[in-house]
């Protein structure tokens, strides 16, 4: 009993800062979406992060992602310039396929707020395995859940906060950036490059994020600049929020 209440207090710290994103952003929509299309769109954001994990594996090398033909340490913009334009196309993915060709999908917002709803189940997931080394230890081949104790909660406090506030919002970010273009060609059929556009800016974003994480201790002020590309690309999903939010399309068009 003891166990499964650790591993539960464990799971909840994984995917409760996502959720709480996802419910801020929700605020924003004046026409709430279908509840179980959100979270059809959560649960492929969370099985776009495994399918996200396999393409990086096999891009980067088999014997790990840091030991790949792309090296972390041979070629640190790169590598994050692969992973950040794996991780913002799947999570692309369930919009596609389970959201835009749908009637519910009628207003531009709502590009964006999908798209955010996926990237936040993506990040729910990688939370989990990210913290898997924190939670969980394996004995003799067998898998046993830390004990829930004061040190191993603040541990999983410490994890949860770091990525509630950075690769959290990231990723809710990027994808917001993505959602906004992928609105714009969806509602605007001659624009045939937007989600391409939209996702190489997110790429971009996103490896410049993680190579400040990496740097961030050799740069004198490496702490303000990550501060600093958080607070642009919110600045930039915020007003892209307000200019689709009053936007009205009459004619929506399908591919």
């Amino acid at each position: 009993m003891a166990a499964l209440i650790s591993a539960n207090v464990h799971l909840l710290l994984a995917f409760l800062p996502p959720v709480l994103w996802l419910l801020f952003y929700l605020r924003e929509d004046k026409h709430p979406e279908p509840k179980l299309l959100l979270v059809l769109t959560f649960v492929g954001g969370m099985a776009s992060a495994l399918l996200a994990m396999v393409i990086e594996v096999l891009i980067l090398g088999g014997g790990g992602i840091a030991q790949g033909s792309i090296g972390l340490h041979s070629s640190p913009f790169i590598f994050f310039l692969v992973i950040g334009l794996v991780e913002e196309y799947v999570k692309y993915l369930p919009v596609r396929f389970f959201v835009i060709s749908r009637k519910e999908f009628d207003e531009p917002i709502d590009g964006m707020i999908y798209m955010m709803t996926a990237a936040l189940g993506f990040a729910s997931l990688e939370n989990a395995l990210f913290s898997f080394p924190f939670f969980f230890s394996v004995l003799e081949n067998a898998i046993s859940v830390l004990p829930l104790t004061n040190e191993n909660v603040i541990l999983s406090l410490d994890v949860a906060t770091n990525r509630f506030l950075g690769a959290n919002l990231l990723h809710a970010l990027a994808s917001g950036i993505v959602g906004f273009f992928l609105a714009r060609r969806w509602f605007h059929p001659h624009r045939h490059h937007f989600i391409a556009l939209g996702i190489i800016l997110a790429t971009l974003l996103h490896a410049g994020f993680n190579y400040l994480i990496l740097v961030r201790e050799a740069l004198s002020q490496g702490i303000f600049f990550l501060i600093l590309l958080l607070s642009i690309m919110a600045v930039i999903v915020f007003i892209d929020f307000e200019r689709l939010k009053n936007q009205k399309i009459t004619d929506k068009t399908t591919t």
